[in-house]
């Protein structure tokens, strides 16, 4: 699965935007708002494969055309488990 994260920059703060899963989050720099999408893409995915849906593997994530090829392990070590 790949997937990709848009930023928008918004007055003071900054919109991360992931359009496949429809997931937006905010932060008041770009670092803050990556951090906070990928926390809750790695939230979702996870979510989804204990309900037991077949998710595919992420792949790759493109961040504003930049590729950055991870696995869903890699893009998600160091992140923390909640969310905020």
């Amino acid at each position: 699965m790949k997937i990709s994260i848009r930023l928008i920059e918004n007055n003071n703060e900054f919109i991360a935007t992931c359009p496949e899963l429809d997931i937006n989050c905010y932060g008041s720099d770009r670092i803050e708002a990556v951090r906070r999408i990928k926390n809750v893409i790695h939230f979702y995915i996870n979510s989804a494969r204990e309900l037991g849906l077949d998710v595919e593997t992420l792949n790759e994530i493109m961040l504003e055309g930049d590729s950055f090829p991870l696995t869903l392990e890699q893009s998600f070590n160091q992140s923390s488990e909640t969310i905020n």
